[in-house]
């Protein structure tokens, strides 16, 4: 039996048909319903939630989570709904525009891209000169053919060429063998594949402009925010790991659909994709197992510098095409920490420098030239709007921006009325708290009997929400179904995330023996990085204190990093030495760590204010 389900939204209805029985969430994802749901559908973020006309009882868990004003009023969760007659649903945020940081700190680098293109004439073969069609084409000194199925199609090329063609190259191999003069006609595509959203960028490859850029949210967040919750997810079957590799191939596609449509391209012209992200994104994206990244001692299927052909994954470009992926460190170290190490140039610099990248999970590398030690820490996507009460990514709607001048005030992306709240929003947030003592140094929100010296106007933004302390941000939105607010459980997410990054900081610059004195500059990367206010982030002690005046945002520098690995082929050669010369510290397993986590956690009110 089928039902009908009609989603209207901003105004319009769009009508998916469900089988009887079947899971709301599960059948708004596969009709490209891009409904939250940072806990993979577990039932424990409440981000999915969508009210119902005239809905079934709620669980007690959609009670817990929900509150019973919200449940009431006829919210559910997706995950927690099962269709069982026609429905009329109303999704909170659905198909909103992202914010997604793409631009990079560059550096001049040369243009030698891998692949090459070249015309010439090959002389007819005739009874005099009988050398076979290889071989003709070979002893042009452009390179060697490796691959069987260019060499089937090479006799009718050359002779529906009329011997008049064009080879193209990637390093030493002939990978393409077009009829006619098409060397003014190559491309390649430079991606960096977050956990949250992908960046990808459209080269000229015989000019070294960049044609082109494209951002999109990554479509693996329906099986969860983070890398262990998909991985969790691949876990259940072969079936499922071929769902999440085919999910990234299929966007992989889509850009390459957007890049030639908007930029009146044929795709047999891109020659190569060059890749960067986390250890566990590429392994989803070569379809590799990643069970091992998820349990001690986290060793994945491969660290190193990858080239296949582009066709093996069933990327939709030239036959020939190849897709390189930038060289990781470990499981929690991957390509996109080498990209950025590689755009921020540090490796090749004297001194020291910190690169911060803040983003679901937090990457941190100290040292320059002669050193460089790097850690990962589990702060969590607390900074991606995760497991807080009314967070959300960087999109139209998001209260980005907090600040006090004269009264609590704020903006959003877009200008749009406020849906939730980002990173950078929660962190200005929290700082403001703190310096109007609305939050003490242990991140407890202020009790009635601690409020006397708060203006009124702060005073009366601190209430009661499910059943725990909160401060309210908005009072009462029409876009978000409510207030928006900081609840106590989001200070400690907050907390937890921040003693994380600030304690792994720590441990690096303990192992290379220096202080923070000695730290030349400290370079933020990634979304967050480019959006979060540095006196906010040094306020709640997520960046040391000592270190304010010399913090710079870099911007997405893993896309650099992954553009100058497609422009310079050298850049390869810099990437797998700059892997081997990276230093891996296991925080879990270093004894400092956990002290250094629990002092982070503290605010230290009385330095900042």
């Amino acid at each position: 039996m089928k039902h009908t389900i009609d989603i209207i939204h901003e105004g319009r209805t769009i009508t998916l048909e469900a089988e009887h029985g079947s899971n709301l969430l599960e059948v708004l994802l596969a009709g490209n319903i891009e409904v939250d749901s940072p806990c993979g559908g577990n039932g424990k973020c409440g981000k999915c939630r969508v009210r119902i006309e005239a809905p079934e009882a709620a669980a007690i868990d959609e009670i817990r989570i929900l509150g019973k004003k919200d449940v009431d009023r006829g919210y559910r969760l997706a995950c927690r709904t099962t269709v069982k007659n026609d429905m009329r649903i109303y999704p909170d945020n659905i198909n909103h525009d992202a914010r997604i940081v793409t631009k990079g700190k560059g550096r001049q680098i040369n243009f030698a891209p891998s692949i090459s293109k070249k015309h010439v004439v090959l002389d007819k073969p005739d009874l005099s000169r009988q050398e076979d069609d290889l071989t003709r084409l070979e002893n042009t000194g452009l390179g060697k053919v490796k691959d069987l199925e260019l060499l089937k199609k090479l006799p009718h090329i050359l002779r529906e060429a009329d011997f008049d063609i064009t080879v193209a190259t990637f390093g030493e191999e002939i990978i393409s063998v077009e009829k006619g003069d098409t060397s003014g006609k190559s491309y390649g595509i430079a991606v960096d594949i977050g956990t949250t959203t992908i960046a990808a960028y459209l080269y000229d490859l015989t000019t070294g402009n960049q044609m082109d850029v494209y951002s999109v949210l990554n479509a693996q967040r329906k099986y969860g925010a983070d890398v262990l919750s998909r991985i969790d997810y691949c876990l259940k079957s072969r079936e499922t790991r071929d769902e999440m590799h085919k999910t990234i191939i299929s966007q992989i596609n889509d850009i390459v659909r957007v890049f030639t449509k908007r930029n009146g391209i044929d795709p047999v012209n891109i020659y190569e994709l060059a890749f960067a992200g986390n250890t566990t994104m590429i392994h989803f994206l070569l379809n590799l197992p990643t069970f091992n990244i998820a349990v001690a001692p986290f060793i994945p299927a491969s660290t190193a510098l990858f080239k296949v052909k582009a066709g093996h994954l069933g990327i939709k470009v030239n036959d020939g095409a190849y897709v390189v992926v930038l060289p990781c460190v470990s499981a929690y170290i991957g390509a996109d920490t080498v990209a950025a190490v590689l755009s921020s140039n540090m490796y090749m610099d004297d001194g020291c420098f910190l690169l911060i990248d803040i983003g679901t999970n937090g990457e941190i590398v100290l040292g320059g030239r002669e050193w460089l030690y790097a850690c990962s820490t589990a702060a969590g996507p607390a900074f991606e709007g995760a497991n807080i009460r009314n967070g959300t990514g960087g999109i139209s709607g998001a209260i980005d921006k907090v600040y006090y001048d004269n009264g609590l005030k704020y903006t959003t992306i877009g200008k749009a009325n406020p849906i939730g709240i980002c990173g950078s929003g929660i962190v200005d947030s929290i700082a403001v708290m703190l310096e109007h003592k609305a939050i003490d140094e242990t991140g407890r929100i202020a009790g009635p009997d601690e409020m006397e010296n708060m203006p009124d106007h702060l005073r009366e933004r601190i209430i009661n929400i499910d059943g725990m302390r909160a401060f309210v941000i908005e009072h009462e939105s029409s876009a978000s179904g409510g207030v928006i607010a900081i609840t106590q459980k989001d200070i400690r997410e907050v907390q937890n995330a921040k003693a994380a990054i600030a304690a792994g900081i720590k441990v690096l610059a303990q192992k290379a023996g220096i202080g923070f004195g000695d730290i030349k500059k400290v370079y933020l990367a990634g979304g967050f990085g480019s959006h979060i206010d540095v006196d906010s982030a040094v306020n709640i002690g997520l960046i040391p204190f000592e270190l304010r005046d010399r913090t710079e945002s870099i911007g997405n520098a893993a896309g650099q990093g992954v553009i100058e690995g497609l422009t310079c082929s050298e850049i390869l050669e810099h990437a797998e030495r700059v892997k081997t010369k990276i230093q891996y510290i296991e925080l879990s397993a270093d004894p400092g760590f956990s002290d250094y986590y629990v002092d982070s956690m503290f605010f230290d009110v009385e330095t900042k204010y």
